[in-house]
């Protein structure tokens, strides 16, 4: 493992014995829907992603069995969960709780975003290993 390159372990994740050293501009991204890039560190039970979203990007309405836990760090997003839909700008977090119903919009100038989720979101494992395996 490089001090600053992405490693995965034994089970494919980011982790090993010891620390993983990640370096965002090192994580190759894989693309889930167009105008997105996410590029993630996996550890054991968690997973973290940088999103980046194109101006008007949009995640479609989903739920998945993961928390998610979510800061912008860029632009702007509007989040629709429950029927309500809040604009969201650098430095606000927002936290959805497993299977529950949610949507994004990237607002006028793209969005970057780093979000957490746990157990790690296997889909997106498997779609980020098959970008690095080729």
């Amino acid at each position: 493992m490089s001090e600053t390159g992405m490693s995965m372990g034994a089970n494919g994740s980011g982790a090993t014995n010891g620390v993983t050293w990640v370096r965002r501009s090192e994580v190759p991204p894989f693309s889930p829907a167009p105008g997105i890039q996410v590029q993630p560190v996996i550890g054991e039970s968690l997973m973290t992603c940088w999103i980046a979203m194109e101006p008007g990007a949009v995640v479609a309405e989903h739920s998945h069995p993961n928390e998610q836990l979510g800061v912008v760090v860029e632009g702007s997003v509007s989040i629709t969960a429950e029927g309500e839909t809040r604009e969201m700008v650098v430095g606000d977090a927002y936290v959805v709780p497993k299977d529950l119903a949610h949507r994004g919009v990237a607002g006028a100038n793209g969005v970057l975003l780093v979000e957490t989720f746990v157990p790690i979101r296997e889909e997106y494992a498997k779609a980020w290993r098959a970008v690095v395996e080729g």
